[in-house]
This record gives structure tokens, C-alpha cells and sequence, in this order.
């Protein structure tokens, strides 16, 4: 797939799901956390999965990542990566209680990010359901914390495919009272079968 032939209307309408999926994330996080969530207009990649490694500079840097499988209409997987220095911004959101330990995950604080996963993920294959008229089902949440390309390998990717196509969606999350954003990663990595069907309804072939 030549990424050039994409029009720019096409384009628009990648980026408006992004939208929709990004306003939906922060009010329902907004409704969790019981403080104002707000997003920046999500920043949207259309690339190809060799080229995934780049999107983190710093390959060695820790992360949080969760991943759901999902089927229906179309299969493959999302990938929700947030950086393990930021996730503080979630937790003092989250969690009343101090955490004992700030390198370590306890199993309350995994269940947690699932959760937020959950909410997040369900945002944006909603809004991508919602506008390609799919049924699209999710499966439970699994979490890694590890550097940022283990993380990306636990998805199964094959980095040598580079016919395959990963929409990537980059969002800041702006939490009240808080300076610092929370950069999120949103990787819809669907099946080669599926991307087809996906790339046929937005008249990309």
C-alpha cells in the first residue's frame, strides 16, 4: 500500500475517528477520576510496521503498554503505551491510597491501568466501529512494563513486514492541576485480512 496515494479527505476522516475516539477517552476518564481530563488534538500516523521502532526514540525507555485482541467484523489488535515516568499523573489521579513502592506495579495498580485501558481503547473502537458500521469486540486487557521495544515485540510484530500498516495515534491528556501531559500511544495493528477490509471502507484501494 503506498501511504502517498492517501487523499487528503481520506486523511480527515482517519483523523476525525482519532477525534471522536481522544474526546470520548477524556471525558470518561474525566468521570473515573473525578477531575477534568482534557486532549489535544491527537496527532494521527498512517505507517508502515517497520518503521514502528521510531516512534520511540529512546528504545530503552520504560513503559507501560496493554494489549487487547480484538474480533467481530475485523481482527487484530490495539496496543495503549503510556511512558512509565508519566503514569504517576494516572495513579495520583486514581489512587487514594500512598504507593509504597514508585518502580513497582502492585496488583491493585495493574488492575487499574487495565481498567483505564478498558475505558481508553473502548473510546477509539467505538468511534471506529460507530463510523465503519463493524461489530468489534475486545477482548480482557493484557499488561507488559518493560522497555519500549519488548513491549512492542509482546504484540507480535513482525517488523520485517513492511507491506503491514499500523494506524498510530498520538494523544496528550491534560489533567486539573496538573502541568505535565500524560503522552499516550494508541497502535491499531489489525490482521492483513482485516487492514483490506478496513483500508475498502475508507475507498483506500
Amino acid at each position: 500500500m503506498d501511504l502517498k496515494k492517501l487523499t487528503e479527505r481520506q486523511l480527515d476522516s482517519i483523523k476525525e475517528i482519532a477525534n471522536v475516539g481522544s474526546g470520548h477517552a477524556a471525558t470518561a476518564l474525566s468521570q473515573l477520576t473525578k477531575r477534568k481530563v482534557m486532549v489535544n488534538v491527537p496527532q494521527v500516523k498512517i505507517i508502515n510496521v517497520e518503521e514502528l521502532p521510531k516512534l520511540f526514540p529512546e528504545p530503552e525507555e520504560i513503559v507501560v503498554g496493554i494489549l487487547i485482541n480484538f474480533l467481530g467484523d475485523i481482527t487484530g489488535r490495539v496496543l495503549l503505551i503510556f511512558p512509565k515516568n508519566e503514569t504517576s499523573l494516572l495513579t495520583d489521579a486514581l489512587l487514594s491510597h500512598e504507593i509504597s513502592n514508585p518502580n513497582v506495579f502492585s496488583e491493585y495498580e495493574k488492575s487499574y491501568f487495565k481498567e483505564i485501558a478498558n475505558i481508553v481503547i473502548g473510546a477509539y473502537v467505538t468511534a471506529l466501529a460507530n463510523f465503519l458500521g463493524f461489530l468489534i469486540l475486545p477482548s480482557v486487557p493484557a499488561l507488559v512494563i518493560d522497555n519500549a521495544l519488548a513491549v512492542l515485540t509482546s504484540a507480535h510484530l513482525d517488523f520485517s513486514r513492511d507491506k503491514d500498516l499500523i494506524f498510530c495515534v498520538e494523544t496528550l491528556f491534560f489533567f486539573d492541576g496538573k502541568s505535565a501531559p500524560l503522552h499516550g500511544y494508541l497502535l491499531l495493528l489489525p490482521d492483513p485480512a482485516s487492514l483490506e477490509v478496513i483500508l475498502k471502507a475508507f475507498k483506500l484501494m
